[in-house]
């Protein structure tokens, strides 16, 4: 199901099924697994090419994930399944066609992150298909880098990104979403916040820009952010204590 289309659902899970367990002082559950296929690259226009998971980022009692490759589809598909309340698993629909080797014993907590690669130099927060353009990125830029592939965006683990900023001072959020509401706001907040005098630089979110989803292929090409736009971000971010401007706005893409 296209994510667009669980907006003619919304009053049942957002009103009803997240509020449940709540509002029954813990005697019912929703125990809902709901797969949605999210994002851009596929020439499906606007209207079928967003992730909005901003949609439900703000909504107590639901829990939503997204995987970044079959290891983490499989995982997390499974422990949405077997979780009492309701969980939203947004699918990347550009990762359909990725193939991988998946261990079936292996079990993946709900707010847990995965660390794809360590390093001392910057942390890089990222998500779903995000996280492959930025471990690309981290590669073409030559820095040693913690990638935290976050897989829950409520609840976000909030302890594994805040050790890994606490030990490099840096700190990036990949997302591919607009610029404005993202989740990523939230992380670097938090970051922000109780990490303040640790922070070698300002951290700062790479994102989408505030348009719609272009339906022209050259377009949409450069709709999202590539593990270019994000080798120069980083490299930026290594060397400036300011965040840089917009990839976009830097490139001259838009304004």
């Amino acid at each position: 199901m296209f994510i667009e289309f669980l907006g003619v659902a919304l009053d049942q899970v957002v009103t009803e099924g997240a509020k449940m367990r709540y509002l029954s002082n813990g005697t019912l559950s929703v125990p809902m697994t709901i797969r949605a296929s999210v994002g851009s690259g596929l020439g499906f226009g606007c209207q079928h090419s967003q992730t909005l998971e901003h949609w439900f980022a703000s909504t107590p009692g639901l829990k939503v994930l997204m995987p970044s490759d079959a290891q983490s589809a499989y995982s997390l598909l499974r422990a949405a399944i077997q979780d009492p309340d309701p969980v939203i698993v947004l699918e990347p629909r550009i990762l359909y066609a990725e193939r991988g080797e998946v261990d079936t014993s292996k079990v993946t907590k709900i707010g847990k992150a995965s660390m794809r690669a360590t390093g001392s130099d910057i942390t890089i927060v990222a998500l779903g298909h995000m996280v492959n353009i930025a471990e690309a990125a981290i590669k073409a830029a030559g820095v040693s880098a913690d990638l935290v592939d976050l897989q829950t965006i409520i609840p976000w683990d909030r302890e594994t990104v805040l050790a890994s900023v606490k030990k490099t001072g840096r700190l990036i959020v990949v997302e591919e979403a607009p610029q404005s509401g993202g989740w990523g706001s939230e992380i670097v907040a938090t970051v922000t916040a109780q990490l303040f005098s640790s922070l070698k630089s300002a951290p700062f979110r790479i994102t989408t820009p505030d348009v719609p989803v272009p339906f022209n292929g050259g377009l949409e090409a450069r709709f999202a952010p590539t593990s270019d736009d994000v080798a120069r971000q980083i490299k930026h971010a290594l060397s400036q204590s300011g965040a840089p401007q917009p990839w976009w706005v830097a490139e001259g893409v838009a304004k």
